[in-house]
């Protein structure tokens, strides 16, 4: 009996120093990763959101050629000082749209929903002949993939928007903002 005892004490004297010794040791501190800031699927979360994110999804299976490659950056040039002076012009609307939602005000959102129809049918109409231009600087065996990427974005584009849509609960309490 006494060398159970005996035993028991050593054992919790062993467990309780190195509980103790480990108290005593400097916190691991893990050194920041410097391919996550230049990640942007990353920096942005795993929805893949973010610069780049579209044509990653567009050009997903496309093995582009230098020529191409170098068309492709042209058209972005291209379209960058009209989609710059888009959301420049979007900013006061998104920000009151931000603090609308922030407020709960579903009122204000649905009246700046109806007040940026134009805006957004613009953005669209951009988006569109960008990736129109994208289609026709690829070589002419890439289009049947870009086709198939561009169907499968706007697939799952829809089935976001309406699964969002009825997460939130609107659906059956009303219309859609714009549909």
């Amino acid at each position: 009996m006494k060398d159970i005892r005996t035993a028991i004490g050593a054992i919790a004297l062993v467990v309780g120093s190195a509980v103790a010794a480990a108290a005593q040791q400097p916190a691991q501190t893990h050194a920041p990763r410097e391919h996550q800031a230049q990640d942007s699927t990353r920096h942005f979360g795993r929805r893949g959101f973010g610069p780049g994110a579209m044509q990653k999804q567009l050009f997903k299976g496309i093995t582009l050629s230098d020529a191409e490659k170098t068309n492709i950056k042209n058209i972005h040039a291209k379209y960058e000082a009209q989609n710059k002076a888009l959301r420049e012009q979007f900013k006061p609307q998104m920000k009151a749209a931000r603090a609308a939602r922030q407020r709960g005000d579903t009122a204000a959102l649905k009246n700046l929903w109806a007040q940026t129809s134009a805006q957004r049918e613009q953005s669209k109409k951009l988006l569109e002949a960008e990736r129109n231009d994208l289609r026709g600087a690829l070589a002419a065996d890439h289009r049947a993939q870009f086709d198939a990427n561009v169907k499968q974005l706007e697939q799952r584009v829809a089935q976001r928007a309406n699964r969002d849509w009825k997460k939130s609960g609107k659906a059956a309490a009303g219309s859609r903002p714009g549909a």
